[in-house]
C-alpha cells in the first residue's frame, strides 16, 4: 500500500469548486506545486482578479504557477512528481504532461461517469431530472473524460436541488472522494467506462438559457434551477424585450388555464402557461432593471401578455 503522505504531488485547478480538494491534497500528501489559470480582468473596472485556487494556495504557503497555456510543455515541470490531481483546471492536457507523473494525472470529474462527460455536468444533471449524481476519480487520457475510474461518490438530487447547492456539495464531496482515493484506491486497477452508457454535455452559452414554454412545468422548473446563476434563463416578450427568469415554483390546482407562454396575474402571483399547467415566476429581472420578486415587479411595471417560446 502506497503511503499518501510520502507522495510528491501537484494540484491543477482554478475555480472555487476546486479549493476543498486542494486543501485536502495539501493535508494528505507532500504538495509541491499548484498550477492555475492566470489572473483575469473582472468586474466593471476590469481589475485583475486572482482565481480562488491561487488565493487558497498562497494561504497554504504552496508555490503557484500560472502559465497562459500548457500546450507547449514537455512535462519537465513534473520531474520527481508522483501524482497530479486535476479539478476544473480549464485546459486539456497533452500526452507528455499526462504521462509524466509516476501515478499519472487524476481528474475529479463532477458526475457519475460515463454519464455527463463534458463541461456542464452540474447543470445537465439537474436539468435532466437525474435523481443522483456524484464525483468520479478517474485516470486522465487524451479523450475527454474517457479515462478508467478508480472511485465514485454519489450525491442524491432532491426535487428542489439548485445549481448553487450542488456546486457547494460537489466541492466538498470531491475533496472526500480524493481522500478516499489516496487512502484506499491509489493502488487499485481502475475500471474502464461502459461506452454504451456515455452521455455528453457541452459548454453552456447564454442562448442555451432561452426558455421553451411548450415544455412541461416540471421541465421549466428544472431548467431554471439548473441554469441559475449561470448561464441564466431568460425569455422574450412579443416586442423583443428580454426578461431573465431567476426562480419559479410549481402552481397548484387553483392555477389559471393558460396557453403555452401566456402570462396572467392572479392573487398577486405571476403565472406563465406551460405544456401541462402554468408555472409561477417568483423572481425575475426585467430589461434594464435589477432582479426583483414578482410582487415588486407587479407593482408598477407593465406586464407582457405572453412570452415567446424559443
Amino acid at each position: 500500500m502506497t503511503d499518501g503522505a510520502q507522495l510528491r504531488t501537484v494540484f491543477m485547478g482554478t475555480p472555487e469548486i476546486a479549493v476543498p480538494s486542494l486543501r485536502k491534497l495539501a493535508e494528505l500528501t507532500d504538495l509541491q506545486l499548484v498550477v492555475t489559470q492566470p489572473d483575469r480582468p473582472a468586474g466593471r473596472g476590469g481589475k485583475l482578479r486572482a482565481p480562488p485556487v491561487k488565493i487558497a494556495a498562497e494561504e497554504l504557503g504552496v508555490t503557484v504557477w500560472q502559465p497562459e497555456t500548457l500546450r507547449h510543455e514537455t512535462g519537465d515541470f513534473l520531474d520527481g512528481i508522483d501524482l497530479v490531481i486535476v479539478l476544473a483546471y480549464g485546459e486539456l492536457l497533452r500526452e507528455a504532461v499526462l504521462n509524466a507523473p509516476a501515478y499519472g494525472c487524476i481528474n475529479l470529474h463532477a458526475s457519475l461517469l460515463p454519464r455527463w462527460r463534458g463541461a456542464s455536468p452540474l447543470q445537465s444533471a439537474i436539468k435532466a431530472g437525474d435523481r443522483v449524481t456524484g464525483v468520479t476519480v478517474m485516470r486522465m487520457v487524451r479523450a475527454l473524460d474517457a479515462g478508467a475510474m478508480y472511485h465514485q461518490r454519489e450525491i442524491p438530487l432532491g426535487p428542489d436541488a439548485t445549481l448553487p447547492w450542488l456546486h457547494d456539495t460537489m466541492a466538498e464531496e470531491s475533496a472526500q472522494a480524493l481522500a478516499d482515493f489516496l487512502t484506499d484506491h491509489l493502488d487499485d486497477e481502475p475500471e474502464e467506462q461502459d461506452e454504451k452508457h456515455v452521455t455528453h454535455c457541452g459548454k453552456l452559452l447564454s442562448e442555451d438559457g432561452q426558455l421553451d414554454w411548450s415544455l412541461s412545468a416540471h421541465e421549466i422548473d428544472r431548467w431554471v434551477r439548473a441554469y441559475e446563476p449561470a448561464p441564466g434563463c431568460w425569455t422574450l416578450s412579443p416586442d423583443g424585450q428580454r426578461f431573465r427568469i431567476r426562480s419559479v415554483s410549481l402552481a397548484d390546482g387553483a392555477a389559471p388555464d393558460l396557453a403555452c407562454g401566456q402570462v396572467a396575474v392572479e392573487q398577486g402571483r405571476l403565472f406563465v402557461g406551460c405544456a401541462d399547467r402554468p408555472i409561477i415566476v417568483e423572481t425575475l429581472q426585467p430589461p434594464g432593471k435589477r432582479s426583483m420578486d414578482s410582487a415588486a415587479f407587479l407593482n408598477g411595471n407593465s406586464i407582457p401578455g405572453s412570452f415567446v417560446s424559443r
